[in-house]
This record gives C-alpha cells, sequence and structure tokens, in this order.
C-alpha cells in the first residue's frame, strides 16, 4: 500500500491516459482530445502483449464518453465489454451497469482467459449521482454521506471479486493494481492537496513481500514503470514515470487541475495559479527551487 499517493488530474479521461501511459495530466486540456499525440502514447498492455498477454478492457457505461475509445483502440487490447455487452435490466445505473454486474463479468473473463493477461477495469458506481443497486449503509442523503456510501459499496464488489480470484491457481502468478482514476472535492476538508490524494494498493500472490506500507511519494503516472519494473519488462517509453521500488529515483508527484498545478515532494507540496501566477496553497518546506521544479515539470508536458 502506498500512503502518500496523488491523482495527476481530476477526471477519469486523465486518469486513464495517467495510469495506462503513465503520462502526466495537463491544465487547460486533455491529451486524449489530441488524437494525433495519444495515439503516439506508450501504453502499458502493449508493452505486455509484446511478452504474449493477453489485454481486455471493462466498463459499464460508454467508452465513447470523454474520447477513451479512440484513445483506448491504440492498446492492442484483445477483448473489450463495455454497456452494448449488457442486457436492458443490467444497465441499472444513469452511467450504465452497476459495478457488481460488470464484476461478474470481468471474473468470468479473467478466469477463462489465456495466460498471462492483463485486464483493466474501470468502475463507475462511485460516480455521481452516487446511486447503489443495494441498500445504504452510510446513512444520510447529504452529497457527502452518498458519495462515501458509492465507494463503500464499489470497495465491497471489489472484496468480492478479491475472495473469488484467490481460489483460482492464477491467484499465486497474479499482481492485482487497484487505483482511483483521479481525487474528489469530497469529503471536504478546505485543502486541495487532499482533493488530490488517492489510494494505490498492490496486491496479489505473485508479491515477494505481503501487509507492505510505503511511504514513498507516488503518483498515478508512475504505476506503469513500477509494473513494468517489477515485471522485468522494458519501460523506458514511459518516460514521465518512475519505478517508485527503485530507491534511486527522486520521490515527487505533480497534478494539475483547470488552469494550474501542484507539486508534491516528501518535505513540502504547493499549488501555483497559472492565471494568477501564483501559489494558492502550501504545506511543509517549500522554497524556490521547489517552484522552479514544478514549473520546469508543468512546462516539459506542454512540450512534449
Amino acid at each position: 500500500y502506498f500512503s502518500d499517493a496523488y491523482a495527476s488530474g481530476d477526471r477519469t479521461d486523465k486518469g486513464i491516459v495517467a495510469v495506462l501511459s503513465g503520462y502526466p495530466a495537463q491544465p487547460v486540456t486533455s491529451i486524449v482530445k489530441i488524437p494525433s499525440k495519444a495515439s503516439k502514447l506508450p501504453m502499458i498492455p502493449v508493452e505486455l502483449n509484446k511478452n504474449g498477454y493477453r489485454s481486455l478492457f471493462y466498463y459499464g457505461g460508454e467508452p465513447e464518453f470523454a474520447n477513451m475509445k479512440a484513445y483506448l483502440s491504440g492498446g492492442n487490447f484483445d477483448h473489450f465489454t463495455t454497456i452494448s455487452e449488457f442486457s436492458k435490466k443490467d444497465q441499472n445505473s444513469k452511467w450504465g451497469a452497476h459495478d457488481g454486474v460488470v464484476m461478474e463479468k470481468v471474473f468470468e473473463g479473467i478466469n477463462t482467459s489465456s495466460q498471462p493477461f492483463f485486464c483493466n477495469w474501470l468502475t463507475l458506481t462511485s460516480h455521481e449521482p452516487f446511486e447503489t443497486p443495494v441498500n445504504t449503509v452510510i446513512t444520510g442523503t447529504d452529497d457527502e454521506s452518498l458519495f462515501l456510501n458509492s465507494l463503500h459499496y464499489t470497495d465491497s464488489i471489489l472484496n468480492v471479486l478479491i475472495q473469488k480470484c484467490k481460489k483460482q491457481p492464477w491467484w499465486n502468478n497474479t499482481v492485482m493494481v487497484i487505483v482511483a482514476d483521479h481525487g474528489h472535492r469530497l469529503p471536504r476538508t478546505g485543502k486541495k492537496i487532499d482533493d488530490f490524494k488517492i489510494p494505490i494498493l498492490f496486491l496479489g500472490g505473485a508479491l515477494n513481500q505481503q501487509g507492505v506500507q510505503i511511504p514513498a511519494t507516488i503518483s498515478q503516472i508512475d504505476i506503469a514503470a513500477t509494473l513494468l519494473g517489477g515485471l522485468g519488462y522494458d519501460h523506458s517509453k514511459f518516460t514521465f514515470s518512475k519505478d517508485v521500488l527503485n530507491t534511486a529515483n527522486k520521490q515527487y508527484a505533480y497534478m494539475s487541475f483547470y488552469n494550474g498545478f501542484g507539486f508534491v515532494q516528501p518535505q513540502g507540496f504547493f499549488f501555483f495559479d497559472n492565471q494568477g501566477r501564483q501559489i494558492i496553497e502550501q504545506g511543509g518546506r517549500v522554497d524556490s527551487t521547489d517552484v522552479r521544479a514544478g514549473k520546469a515539470f508543468e512546462q516539459m508536458t506542454f512540450q512534449d
């Protein structure tokens, strides 16, 4: 479990690129809206396919959302399951099929897939309006209570999936990564940094250590190099991603919002407003060198 992890952006279309391509989110725009660039990004499934993996993608909603389908089409996925694969009765949420319904297809797909496999599941029940197909566990009708209840539901579904997977012979050869696509304004703390803090959890029988909490500062974009590096595969194409299990790498996380960016290091963090050209939030130790580093990283992403 990585206890100091951050999302790269604030939307799903930015998060999925950050995870699968190790590519940082940009202020003002999203890389998926620039197909000529997005189509040239490296992707985890492409690298795994080179090593004999079969790749699957599951989402209970509409893949055309935010131009994600165009981006995902470059990932060499062997199989897609999206909203059209579910019956009308199972399209039981505003966005498509609830996570419990999709989970059953995910398990069936990976349990009958040839090995090795790479499966990507994008959940959706915890999206607004935070509906769940079961009775609420967390009481209250305010947004925060409904949001937390939707997370509780999706978490319970993930637990069912994990328990089913643990009973399969392939579990001992499997790594599962659980990560949020982006942070959230809820629950409100009054701190922007909390809006970007997310869980990143590696589990599975293939891990050679269990029950380890790693306090290193990590970003979504670091999953690609960390996962591929741990598997012994080349990740040099993922130029913005770093293997955080390699202690020689510097610890930091960059994130962007509408027209600004944040930069987090173990000793401190800050958020910079590009329009007002000033720091709008900071904590810990931050000096001019840190600010220049954050600005340089933002400039590198735009130049790229």
